[in-house]
């Protein structure tokens, strides 16, 4: 699937929730399915600065492509990034 798509697909099923609850509670339970970071990663080499939550992002290139791997210590922000990481990989 391409990226277009794959962001297609996310704002189809964000227009299903109506409520904004309903929708943070979506996103809490894609924190959930996000995989998990290479723990050797959670250090302050991959620590996005700025941030009012600790994130951790890495990236590892395999077959000429960059895949992403990223948590967070909390649960919204690690939802978004696996909304990221499922449009970037």
């Amino acid at each position: 699937m391409n990226r277009d798509a794959i962001q297609d697909a996310i704002i189809e099923e964000f227009s299903l929730y109506e409520d904004w609850l309903d929708k943070y509670d979506y996103i809490i339970s894609l924190s959930e399915s996000l995989p998990a970071i290479d723990p050797a990663k959670r250090t302050d080499k991959y620590l996005i600065e700025g941030c009012q939550s600790r994130v951790w992002v890495a990236a590892e290139m395999r077959d000429g492509k960059v895949f992403y791997t990223a948590d967070s210590d909390a649960i919204i922000t690690k939802g978004i990034n696996a909304l990221l990481i499922r449009v970037m990989n």
